[in-house]
């Protein structure tokens, strides 16, 4: 070879394609038969067995050119990026069976080897095979630029007789799935990349831990769901995202607040398995906190959950809960109920602020009736009531209320507005004004013994607190605009509790992220988590405008709020949601239902049969909204490690494990 073509051959195995083919790629094959869409790649059991093996869903490279002296050379710069789907025929497939038949009956009726029943040009023609491979896309470079650019198809079809195709080394599988490479602290290592259950052969050829590198960019400010059967890895990929964007966040000095919801106190509570838990990410209150029903006073961490449901500065939020919670009841009177507006009107308009008094009373009334218990109204209620009726109600509830100025009475307890309501509402014709059609009163006293309406207020019980002050829903927001890791256990209470408190919290927040964005101030970037979303989220139920998970999917984008939601039930999930989620993690499936809803998204319809059958923990196909590809990955395990790292970028001291 002259000098020049010396000098050319190694051009061409040193372009930046050509160093990644050449960077212990081990090649496997050629290409046999190529179009856009499919790729047939021709191989044999020698070469499988040196790569290490080939499990179905693995990468490869195909790339046109030759093996010199220098290395690999490209005839052109670019490489076609291949995903193994399946075996294919051999065009003497036919004749192939026909050897292999006769080769397994001579072996067995002379009880010899199969090698000693065939010739060495039998046996390599018999271990001659052939991948199916669907086309993902291509690497390149443009004229004069080093950086490789990817596209999601191929822009020609050509002979294949000069495509060698390779499966990539450690570090080459590692570039591939991390593609587009982050760069600084936009670097999360989430894992692994893993291609089957059987990991034996990977790490025979020491591919079984090239890393995926993923942006955490990817995960702020925008839906990213993480689906999986119990035991399958959700809660760790959580723990392992927020535990990643507190790191970003301190490191970055960008304030990125973040909201769990905790149905079962995982999150709130350290495990008493590793030791290890997200509440370790700060000291005291300054960096996280938890939102209990019942906190520990001597952690300052522990904010309690709770509502004082007599608190007048809290009443929009309170009677919230309650439509929420009596939703469920769709009788005739439940609907009335519901349609009660306690909203307080001006003072000066004394009609309207008298029937807003009487509403009230009934309202306390039903409350102490279900169980919430106060000794005092935090703010005595004042109302008109007639003088000479007072006489008679003094008689037989004595102290219950007390003059308060001509025609007014001012009432201190719930257990005091319970008895007025109960004896107001048995006297429709002695308390007209009370009854009539502009009055709310008859509306809310009228539920008193339907036990529909009523069961469904008791359940909230928990979420009530005499010395609570303050809407929890405000403070965290306020949480949200201090950058704070705030965990809303709500484990205390049952689903349809977990479900009302959870909406009004986000809806808050929604309204709130709202106001900034319409007053033109810097967006609140925060992060919603929602475990057991199945629990939370109704597909089809709610129109955009009273379903807070869809409003989230659409607004937040423009807000900068962000949702990772967990559940095992795609088909649990709003579609409107789906369609507008960034990031996919997917872990074990075990109905096919679940899968086909799975695979109207991008390419996961490759993965359904194999996510239903693998059920190994942390192994999920990945899709995030930088990647161009699925890539399976197994997570790493949240341990001490990430929670140190965390820390040390918020300038805490590190924390030893138990």
């Amino acid at each position: 070879m002259s000098i020049s073509s010396t000098i050319l051959e190694s051009s061409r195995t040193s372009t930046p394609l050509a160093t990644l083919v050449n960077s212990g790629c081990r090649a496997v094959g050629g290409i046999f038969r190529l179009d856009y869409a499919r790729a047939v790649v021709l191989t044999d059991d020698w070469r499988k067995s040196q790569a290490g093996g080939v499990p179905h869903g693995a990468f490869l490279l195909a790339a046109a050119g030759g093996q010199t002296a220098e290395g690999f050379a490209l005839d052109d710069e670019e490489l076609i990026l291949l995903r193994v789907s399946g075996t294919a025929p051999l065009p003497n497939e036919s004749d192939l069976v026909q050897t292999r038949l006769a080769v397994v009956r001579d072996a067995g009726d002379s009880g010899k080897g199969f090698d000693e029943v065939t010739d060495e040009l039998t046996r390599n023609e018999l271990q001659q095979s052939a991948f199916d491979c669907e086309v993902i896309g291509t690497f390149y470079t443009e004229p004069n630029s080093t950086a490789i650019v990817f596209g999601s198809d191929i822009d020609n079809v050509v002979s294949s007789a000069r495509y060698q195709v390779f499966l990539p080394s450690e570090k080459v599988l590692s570039w591939v799935a991390s593609y587009p490479e982050p760069e600084g602290d936009d670097v999360l290592t989430l894992g692994a990349v893993r291609f089957a259950s059987t990991r034996r052969r990977a790490r025979a050829a020491a591919v079984d831990s090239a890393d995926v590198h993923v942006h955490i960019d990817d995960f702020i400010a925008r839906k990213t769901a993480v689906f999986g059967m119990t035991r399958t890895g959700k809660s760790n990929t959580i723990k392992t995202l927020v535990t990643a964007i507190a790191t970003h966040s301190a490191r970055t000095g960008t304030k990125v607040g973040q909201l769990i919801f905790d149905p079962q106190g995982e999150y709130a509570n350290v495990n008493e398995q590793d030791k290890t838990g997200l509440r370790l990410l700060g000291d005291d209150d300054d960096a996280v906190r938890i939102y209990k029903v019942d906190p520990d006073p001597s952690d300052t961490r522990e904010k309690t959950l709770r509502l004082n449901f007599y608190d007048r500065d809290v009443l929009d939020a309170v009677w919230g809960l309650v439509s929420d919670a009596t939703a469920p009841v769709n009788t005739n009177y439940a609907k009335s109920f519901r349609s009660a507006d306690l909203t307080e009107p001006d003072v000066s308009d004394h009609s309207a602020h008298n029937r807003w008094g009487w509403a009230l009373v009934a309202f306390y009334g039903l409350l102490a009736k279900c169980g919430f218990t106060a000794q005092a109204l935090p703010q005595p209620l004042r109302i008109a009531f007639p003088a000479a009726k007072a006489t008679d109600f003094l008689n037989a509830n004595p102290n219950a209320i007390t003059p308060a100025g001509t025609g007014k009475y001012e009432l201190s307890s719930p257990q005091a507005a319970l008895s007025l309501a109960t004896w107001v509402a048995a006297r429709p014709d002695e308390f007209p004004k009370w009854h009539d059609e502009n009055s709310r009163f008859p509306d809310i006293a009228g539920v008193y013994d339907y036990t529909g309406v009523t069961s469904a207020v008791r359940s909230i019980r928990a979420f009530h607190g005499t010395v609570s002050t303050g809407d929890v829903a405000e403070q965290l927001w306020q949480d949200m605009i201090e950058g704070r890791l705030a965990i809303v256990d709500l484990s205390s209470g049952n689903d349809l509790v977990a479900k009302v408190m959870s909406e009004r919290i986000v809806t808050h927040l929604l309204n709130r992220a709202g106001e900034v964005f319409r007053s033109n101030q810097d967006p609140v970037r925060l992060q919603i988590v929602v475990e057991e979303a199945h629990n939370l989220f109704e597909r089809g139920g709610k129109d955009v405008a009273d379903n807070p998970w869809v409003r989230l999917s659409k607004e937040a984008a423009k807000y900068k709020m962000g949702l990772i939601y967990a559940t095992q039930e795609v088909t649990s999930v709003d579609q409107r949601i789906l369609s507008n989620t960034s990031n996919w993690l997917v872990a074990h499936l075990n109905s096919d239902k679940e899968t086909n809803e799975l695979s109207h998204y991008y390419d996961f319809r490759t993965w359904a049969e194999s996510l239903r059958r693998i059920e190994d923990q942390g192994f999920v196909r990945m899709k995030t909204h930088s990647s161009k590809y699925i890539v399976p990955v197994q997570i790493a395990k949240f341990d001490h490690a990430m929670v140190n790292a965390a820390r040390t970028a918020a300038g805490l001291k590190s924390v030893e494990a138990d």
